[in-house]
């Protein structure tokens, strides 16, 4: 990778792996690499982008201890939760045709060092991880 990180969230789709936010031992980050699994499938990354780590779009929020799920069509990543000094709520859904990302609607909770995970049931689950600060 190109940049150091720790308690990040990792994602793999057909196309690439990809590594999201973190903490890089000073601050909290909001960048994302990704990993492409694929020679010259996409014409718009060709060579230049050819199994190596790189930088797509950044988050609106740093944070660690993020968790991440893919949409079941692929064509989202969403990245729930994790921690920037205090747990958050925060959801935000990265489009993987567009590189961008954009806010939808928090969890009911703060929650930092969760799991997640796309059912087909009813969507989206957020299970376990804390939702408040520990005294150590």
């Amino acid at each position: 990778m190109n940049e150091c990180r720790r308690a990040l969230a990792l994602v793999a789709l057909p196309d690439g792996i990809y590594a999201i936010g973190g903490y890089n031992g000073h601050s909290y980050l909001s960048s994302v690499e990704k990993y492409n699994l694929y020679l010259n499938q996409y014409p718009y990354r060709y060579d230049e982008h050819k199994r190596r780590w790189y930088f797509v779009s950044p988050m609106n929020n740093e944070r660690c201890t993020l968790a991440a799920v893919p949409s079941p069509d692929f064509q989202y990543i969403y990245a729930m939760g994790g921690f920037n000094g205090k747990p958050m709520n925060v959801v935000e859904r990265y489009s993987v045709m567009n590189d961008t990302w954009e806010f939808i609607s928090p969890m009911k909770r703060h929650r930092f060092m969760h799991a997640c995970c796309f059912t087909q049931i009813k969507g989206g689950d957020v299970e376990g991880g804390e939702n408040r600060m520990l005294d150590f």
